[in-house]
């Protein structure tokens, strides 16, 4: 499978003292595309809406763990040192599992927003 980045860093949510903290993994070997949104009028009422970015992850079964993302989790399409997700981090939105088949083509999509 074709990968473009060193690695990823997803960080699971969960949640402490009724608080969400979160645990950091560094998934190896991944492709990452971000996207970039333009804006657009709403038809009618004049107001724009802001562009909305977003992440394509493709995690190949081979660099999967034991740890799978989910929704709300939080991704940055680089090496994170920090604890706690930066700010340009983007929110897991959907995970989709082909994990099945070839091996060569197994892999995990994650859509982030």
């Amino acid at each position: 499978m074709f990968t473009n980045t060193k690695a990823c860093t997803i960080y699971e949510k969960t949640i402490r003292n009724r608080a969400p903290t979160y645990i950091r993994h560094v998934i190896n070997n991944v492709y990452c595309e971000i996207t970039h949104g333009q804006s657009q009028e709403q038809s009618g009422t004049g107001s724009n809406r802001p562009p909305q970015n977003g992440v394509f992850c493709m995690i190949p079964a081979k660099s999967i763990s034991e740890y799978i993302p989910k929704k709300d989790d939080r991704i940055v399409c680089e090496i994170c040192e920090e604890e706690q997700p930066p700010q340009t981090a983007f929110t897991v939105m959907q995970v989709k599992d082909f994990r099945y088949g070839s091996k060569r083509v197994q892999h995990l999509e994650v859509s982030a927003v």
